[in-house]
């Protein structure tokens, strides 16, 4: 009998940066209380979902979306730590990808932003290319996620919109761009969850859950 496994990722709420539309990177920059109502909301459509593994990156816009979902889904509390805490493993190949100098700065109205020239291989300046951040998720996906997946398990990744976007290309869904796909970013919504299905280890069909 085929094992099904299922993959839930789904970006951190709104935080503080994407409110005034800055490149976020690697500071760790809270959750305002419409990215927590959004965490929550998430939680809510995941009532059913029994996780038998939890990933965030080490970033708290990242583990507070994925521990409020929890809280809300009201399917999870095997997964609640004696201290009242959840059982989240934070993983540092799932962060957002390093936008260097760029941190903190307007990327639609920032000239020097907007005059780089965004090729998928080519870093932001002392930050990361979106080739090189798709590289460590694959790694994470490969060794990390697929032999779950394989066995037949529920995981769940609360991570960061390029993230999303790497994931897609690592599960053979989208080919590796030409262009960046942090222009891309944007099209990813805050805390809404997809689901890849697999079937004895082989993505078998993905979608939107809301």
């Amino acid at each position: 009998m085929a094992t099904k496994g299922k993959l839930v990722l789904f970006r951190h709420g709104e935080t503080w940066y994407n409110r005034q539309h800055l490149l976020t990177g690697l500071r760790d920059i809270g959750l305002t209380p419409e990215g927590e109502q959004q965490a929550r909301i998430a939680g809510l459509h995941l009532h059913g979902f029994v996780f038998d593994k939890v990933y965030s990156s080490l970033l708290s816009r990242a583990f507070n979306t994925a521990a409020l979902a929890l809280a809300a889904s009201g399917t999870n509390d095997h997964l609640r730590k004696a201290d009242g805490t959840w059982d989240i493993e934070q993983r540092p190949e799932i962060v957002e990808g390093d936008a260097g100098d760029f941190t903190g700065r307007n990327k639609s109205t920032d000239p020097e932003i907007l005059a780089w020239p965004h090729r998928y291989d080519v870093p932001l300046p002392n930050g990361e290319s979106d080739e090189q951040m798709v590289a460590r998720v694959r790694e994470f996906y490969e060794t990390e996620l697929l032999p779950r997946l394989e066995r037949g398990e529920t995981v769940m990744v609360a991570s960061h919109a390029g993230i999303m976007a790497a994931f897609e290309i690592v599960a053979g869904l989208k080919p590796a761009p030409q262009e960046d796909i942090w222009s891309h970013r944007s099209d990813v919504r805050n805390a809404a969850p997809v689901v890849y299905e697999y079937d004895d280890g082989r993505l078998t069909s993905h979608y939107q859950l809301f």
